[in-house]
């Protein structure tokens, strides 16, 4: 009888003990923990996402043909934090937008005050640094002038010429608020010792100028506002004004001789006046601003 009830007992303490061992996954197939599927677990894998550097910011391929809705234009793109945004007089930039990766590129100002104008969006600011070294090692020296500006600083600036100069002539010098590239923090304007480090027309006759009209799409810069294109862009020629898109639409853009409006296929309204973008149009030489025009409203304000 004994026996019988140790037999028993053997095969139970079998039978549990194979019930444990199949029940127990193998290790190498126990999967990863899944991420917090919650609202709050979505919006911080995004937000992780977002913040994780990336090696071509943007969102163009590489190859550049294989996103064409013909064999002239691209898809059209106003996305605020896109480094090929569209920002023009009629593509606005939202009021509240303010880019999050803002910071003083290690290059030389014509000024040596701390303003947010010395920032640019980070991918900027770095190829900002490189064409600057690059052209110092031929023994040219570029300076900064004027990079970010937001939308209350543009605001400011509008409102003020529009009190000294009206708003004909005003809408001839600054964009208003929204419609400038310089709220991007991917634009800036640039200028030399040769020209007083003014933003001067004649920058793009000097040797500065020519270097730079030449070799900035290396660094993924072009020049938005080139000679010829005023009535397709909105803007009169600004030699010094130059706008990070990244190498690969740069030198798109620069191969092809295209503005971004061309890239995308669209172009100014018919009733769109053209002028320049600029902080302070008493301080610049250019032949659509009319300088003598400008002074002479300024003495007539001030003889009221």
């Amino acid at each position: 009888m004994k026996r019988i009830l140790i037999t028993i007992l053997l095969a139970i303490f079998v039978m549990a003990g194979g019930l444990l061992i199949f029940k127990q996954p193998p290790s190498e197939s126990i999967p990863a923990p899944a991420a917090d599927s919650s609202p709050s677990g979505i919006a911080s894998t995004t937000a992780a996402i977002s913040a994780s550097p990336s090696p071509t910011p943007g969102f163009l391929p590489e190859d550049l043909s294989s996103i064409q809705v013909s064999s002239d234009t691209m898809p059209l793109n106003t996305i605020p934090e896109s480094i090929t945004a569209l920002v023009n007089r009629t593509y606005l930039l939202p009021s509240d937008y303010i880019p999050s990766d803002l910071t003083e590129p290690k290059v030389q100002f014509s000024f040596d005050y701390p303003d947010d104008k010395r920032k640019l969006r980070r991918p900027a600011a770095r190829a900002l640094e490189k064409m600057f070294r690059a052209a110092a090692k031929k023994k040219i020296q570029l300076y900064g002038v004027s990079g970010y500006r937001s939308y209350a600083r543009q605001k400011q600036i509008y409102d003020r010429n529009v009190s000294l100069y009206g708003h004909a002539t005003t809408d001839t010098v600054s964009a208003k608020p929204g419609s400038s590239e310089h709220q991007t923090g991917l634009t800036i304007d640039i200028s030399a010792r040769s020209v007083n480090f003014l933003l001067d027309k004649n920058f793009a006759n000097t040797r500065e100028g020519k270097w730079v009209a030449k070799n900035a799409h290396k660094y993924g810069y072009i020049i938005r506002y080139p000679d010829g294109k005023s009535e397709i862009t909105g803007y009169r020629y600004e030699p010094w004004h130059i706008r990070y898109v990244g190498v690969t639409v740069a030198t798109y853009l620069h191969k092809h001789k295209l503005t971004l409006e061309e890239f995308y296929g669209v172009a100014k309204s018919k009733d769109e006046k053209t002028g320049i973008d600029v902080e302070e149009p008493g301080k610049v030489k250019h032949d659509s601003v009319s300088g003598s025009a400008i002074s002479g409203r300024k003495k007539k304000k001030k003889s009221r």
